[in-house]
């Protein structure tokens, strides 16, 4: 989030058919965030309505009539106009409607920031549904370890140790295009042809379904592949999109790997890699995946691999 939300502050809105309000600080003026705790945009979409509501971190600021607004998940962003006249908000310069002037009710309470709607026809009425749904947490004045869920960028936690002696690489790029790829191949999404290999795929019910993928969100989600065929590695394959996050690996009940997946490799807006372990002796055996759910950005689990021989070779 840090770069997107430090970029925004650097840009103001331009007058489109109303001019810019005085930079006069007023009784609202703050930094906001929320936690929106519907399902995430966990795709990449260029057609998709502006101010489409969706589940994640979301930041917003006034400041002295410049309002701003972070979706933390896709990055998508926009800013506008505004003024305060007694307990109306008003709202305009959005690039998304530049002709189109909402209208709230605001009022601060325990909660934070709560806007209420009157009048919002802005990106089909979805700016207002996104502004108005629930209170905006402050991230004015409170200390860090007391701030809200959104106002300070996440740090992952740290690795716990463990002294279990195998082996996890995370390669780059897709699996099924390496050198030596893993000899099967198991989507994540279905249980019951990997059933038919004496694997046994399961997963989180809160986890989305997502074609052969299956998505992770927040933390508790998981998904686990088990066998005791003669294998002598096993993988993961994570591909999604930038908004992809932070996932750990565990191998028999403990970690063996933990990292950014949309950072393992990117190629032609396709982010992930393939998660290996080796080195175990032949025998029933169980490979987790846990979103970490720490960033609240969602993880794409694309399939299972395995080796009867070795391992895979990227190149």
């Amino acid at each position: 989030m840090g770069d997107a939300w430090q970029a925004l502050l650097e840009v103001t809105p331009l007058s489109h058919t109303t001019p810019q309000p005085d930079p006069v600080q007023t009784t609202l003026d703050g930094t906001y965030a929320k936690l929106d705790p519907s399902q995430p945009q966990w795709w990449l979409c260029r057609r998709c309505a502006d101010y489409r509501p969706a589940g994640g971190i979301w930041k917003l600021q006034f400041d002295r009539g410049v309002m701003r607004i972070l979706y933390d998940v896709t990055g998508w962003r926009s800013l506008a106009s505004y003024s305060v006249v007694d307990d109306r908000l008003y709202l305009f310069n959005d690039p998304f409607c530049p002709q189109v002037v909402g209208e709230y009710v605001w009022r601060i309470e325990d909660a934070g920031l709560v806007l209420e709607l009157i009048d919002d026809p802005c990106s089909i009425e979805l700016r207002g549904e996104t502004l108005s749904s629930q209170p905006w947490a402050s991230c004015t004045d409170v200390s860090k370890e007391e701030s809200p869920v959104g106002c300070e960028i996440g740090e992952p936690p740290p690795a716990i140790p463990t002294d279990l002696q195998v082996a996890a690489t995370a390669h780059p790029g897709n699996s099924r295009f390496y050198a030596t790829p893993p000899d099967l191949i198991l989507a994540a999404n279905l249980p019951d042809a990997a059933s038919q290999e004496d694997v046994a795929i399961s997963f989180d019910r809160g986890s989305l379904s997502y074609g052969l993928n299956r998505v992770l969100w927040w933390e508790g989600d998981w998904i686990e592949v088990s066998s005791d065929q003669p294998f002598t590695a096993m993988g993961v394959q994570f591909m999604g999109d930038p908004s992809i996050g932070w996932a750990r690996v565990l191998f028999d009940g403990v970690e063996v790997w933990r990292g950014n997946t949309a950072q393992i490799w990117s190629e032609y807006g396709r982010h992930g890699g393939y998660v290996e372990i080796s080195g175990f002796e032949p025998g029933m055996h169980t490979m987790r995946v846990e979103s970490m759910g720490f960033d609240y950005h969602p993880v794409t689990v694309a399939w299972f691999g395995f080796s009867y021989q070795g391992s895979v070779a990227p190149e």
